[in-house]
């Protein structure tokens, strides 16, 4: 295999998996070089890796739904702050939906959202 060949086929596989459990797929697919995977290098597969992650990450940041009711919100906002729910997620994209949360609510999360003082 050349090295342009390894290139092309990093470059061509630029669709995000939907799914955290299609990007657990994608990513053990890759890793072990199967179906056309098989033609890249290590450091090919190693940067396709990198980037179909930071893709997903970018898509789940920017579609993650945020409830409009602060009491759902804010109990969503716990699981997801204590990694009850979306354990797998890195800090960096835990935070960035975090933010999200506190953008549509008001810093601080649910402990002071203006909404729940007092419930």
């Amino acid at each position: 295999m050349t090295k342009s060949s390894g290139s092309h086929a990093v470059n061509e596989f630029t669709k995000a998996p939907l799914t955290a459990e299609g990007l657990t797929k994608t990513v053990r697919e890759i890793n072990a070089g199967a179906n056309e995977f098989g033609q890249l290098s290590h450091p090919g597969r190693v940067a396709l890796i990198q980037k179909v992650t930071q893709q997903w990450e970018q898509d789940f940041v920017a579609s993650f739904h945020i409830s409009d009711d602060p009491s759902k919100a804010g109990e969503e906002y716990a699981a997801i702050e204590q990694g009850d729910k979306y354990p797998n997620l890195s800090n960096s994209v835990r935070e960035a939906v975090l933010r999200r949360f506190d953008d549509r609510h008001g810093d601080g999360g649910p402990r002071i959202w203006p909404q729940l003082k007092g419930n």
